[in-house]
């Protein structure tokens, strides 16, 4: 187990690693603020390489203290812009499952013989439904949640939603008849439900890094997501690398409210990325290609 260390040893330990704090009160400041171990995510990628391709604990000449603080506070910003985007993409999906699906049965979403037959016989819709359960008995002091179990037994589906989080409504969505699910991707220009679908599984994984304040800019997206053959710019974006799915979330913005400043805000934030002066990071490693910015995706 490793020993407790105080600031100012921490601040020693990286030195001796070959880390330049040219700003101790800033630096020291940070390490209060957000702690050694977070920070360590973003002075990872100054870390020199050992010949046999491991990585050392020494950093490539010239890094900065300031260097892995300013990328910190890069991502968080960052994290917040995917956060303001998905939420209204997870709102607008609450109201379309809910409306669509809810025409079919109040409680349609505990009703598995109106689902795919496949997800109730493999399984996965009784899951669903103890997760359900799970979220039901966790919001029930909530008002609207009482209300609605002793006036009628169950939640109908509109109220329902309101307590999923993004991957159990991703998981619903995944379950529901097909021709709904087209017609929910259709509204956004999406093919069909297929895409919709995952999607929706990668948006929660970016949603769930964002909210739980984890290292998003270079991260890798295990629940990754193809584009329609018509989404010719996207496609050139790496499926594992977060800013596909930036594109993405464009994408469905400018179905969904096409007023939206929001991809200007990502477009200025982008351009403010920290520039170490050894060069060890770059917009790259978040998947940001050239020329993205000429995209019809980004102008407007």
């Amino acid at each position: 187990m490793k020993n407790w260390k105080s600031i100012d040893d921490q601040l020693g330990l990286l030195k001796s690693r070959g880390m330049a704090i040219s700003e101790p009160i800033r630096a020291k400041k940070a390490l209060e603020r957000f702690g050694y171990y977070r920070l360590s995510g973003y002075w990872y990628p100054f870390k020199q390489a050992n010949d046999d391709g491991t990585i050392s604990d020494q950093f490539m000449p010239d890094t900065h203290m300031s260097d892995a603080v300013d990328l910190y506070v890069f991502d968080k910003k960052l994290r917040l812009l995917a956060l303001d985007a998905l939420e209204r993409i997870e709102l607008a999906l609450q109201v379309d499952i809910a409306y669509r699906f809810g025409r079919r049965d109040a409680c349609a979403h505990l009703k598995p013989q109106l689902l795919q037959q496949k997800f109730v016989l493999n399984g996965r819709y009784k899951r669903w439904e103890e997760r359900y359960r799970g979220f039901e008995t966790r919001s029930g002091k909530a008002a609207f949640v009482k209300h609605n179990k002793q006036a009628y037994g169950e939640m109908p589906i509109w109220v329902a939603v309101q307590i999923l989080d993004f991957g159990a409504l991703s998981h619903l969505f995944e379950m529901l008849p097909m021709d709904i699910q087209t017609k929910i991707a259709g509204k956004y220009g999406i093919l069909n439900g297929k895409f919709m679908i995952q999607w929706m599984r990668s948006f929660s994984q970016v949603r769930n890094a964002s909210a739980h304040h984890e290292r998003l800019w270079n991260s890798h997206i295990k629940d990754h997501a193809s584009v329609p053959p018509q989404l010719i710019e996207i496609a050139q974006t790496d499926q594992y690398q977060v800013f596909r799915y930036f594109c993405l979330m464009r994408f469905f913005l400018k179905q969904l409210c096409p007023q939206s400043k929001w991809h200007i805000r990502l477009r200025d934030h982008l351009h403010s990325f920290p520039q170490p002066m050894n060069g060890a990071v770059t917009l790259k490693d978040m998947g940001v290609v050239d020329g993205w910015e000429e995209w019809d995706l980004w102008r407007g």
